[in-house]
């Protein structure tokens, strides 16, 4: 299997003509968002918001908006260059500031989000921990920065690869996965199976650091091993993994009150993070790193802020840490 992706980080699609891929000896069939059960069925960590394909409009650089299956890797990979994808490139959120900007678009329909106060913006979700009043302390000395953490991949030396082949009526996936349940669970749901239709082999991963968790192109290759009704492989080249799997980045900003004789007065925390353009696990580290960001200190009184952002970036994983590592930096 080779994925089909676009040049830039959203684009609405108006077709994909398989004509040129047709051509090429081994070819045997192109997927995508057409050819799946409609609604294109969706998937994640803690929301069923990311598409199996691209379903009309691409929200990231990288992500698939078709596949290609063929007898070989070369083959696989010269058919994919051959399809043709007719699309507007349209504009992209892809900072802090532009995804709270009230002007810019929402990464994400709102029907897909749960019902809340943020569902028509681009605030995911908003954590807020503390104690005392941090507005009433005088302090003799206040510290006042903004810490900024890039995006980061975690660049394991095995690659990402998976393997689905049909077993009787059902099916099984050979994954380097770390949480080889929650992809039997996530298999399951997309592909309308009972959990004990679903087999998942996760032999030991040559390497995760976070980076593979949870279920990611496994879904997509699961679709394809039954319609071609025998085992199918994808395995991701370094250029792919750098757009399936980041960490997110962040921007902290911390007041600090100090006393004279340098004893903590209070802290003052805003924590956002870039999480991309589906919730996956990027939630999970704004809340985790959210609630220890004032550290081991004691403290008198504390107020911590802690937003998950959708953004048009690589949906986000936690790296060795759940975000601390980024907290601990500020």
């Amino acid at each position: 299997v080779k994925l089909v992706t676009l040049p830039c980080s959203r684009a609405r699609i108006h077709g994909i003509d398989a004509g040129g891929a047709a051509t090429v000896a081994g070819f045997r069939f192109l997927m995508t968002a057409a050819d799946l059960p409609q609604p294109v069925p969706r998937f994640g960590m803690q929301y069923q918001d990311r598409p199996v394909l691209a379903d009309g409009e691409t929200t990231f650089h990288g992500e698939p908006v078709a596949a290609v299956a063929a007898e070989t890797r070369d083959a696989a990979e010269a058919a994919a260059r051959l399809v043709c994808v007719e699309y507007d490139e349209l504009p992209a959120v892809t900072t802090v500031a532009a995804a709270l900007d009230p002007a810019s678009h929402l990464v994400q329909d709102p029907a897909l989000r749960p019902p809340g106060p943020f569902r028509d913006s681009n605030v995911l979700a908003e954590y807020r921990f503390g104690w005392g009043d941090v507005e009433a302390l005088r302090a003799d000395l206040v510290v006042e920065h903004t810490y900024s953490w890039p995006m980061m991949t975690h660049f394991a030396i095995e690659p990402h690869a998976c393997i689905a082949a049909p077993d009787g009526d059902g099916i099984v996936v050979w994954s380097t996965i770390q949480h080889p349940y929650q992809l039997q669970r996530t298999l399951a749901g997309v592909l309308g199976l009972p959990l004990s239709k679903v087999r998942v082999i996760a032999p030991d991963p040559g390497g995760g650091f976070g980076g593979k968790q949870h279920p990611k192109l496994e879904p997509l290759v699961a679709f394809m091993a039954l319609r071609a009704g025998r085992p199918v492989r994808l395995v991701l080249t370094l250029d792919e993994a750098f757009q399936a799997v980041r960490r997110a980045s962040t921007e902290i900003r911390v007041r600090t009150g100090f006393s004279s004789d340098g004893t903590l007065v209070f802290q003052d925390f805003e924590d956002d993070w870039l999480i991309g353009a589906y919730a996956d696990t990027g939630d999970r580290a704004a809340s985790k790193a959210g609630y220890l960001s004032a550290g081991p200190y004691r403290t008198p009184a504390v107020r911590i802020v802690s937003r998950a952002i959708l953004s048009n970036t690589t949906p986000t994983h936690p790296y060795r840490g759940f975000g601390i590592p980024q907290v601990t930096w500020a």
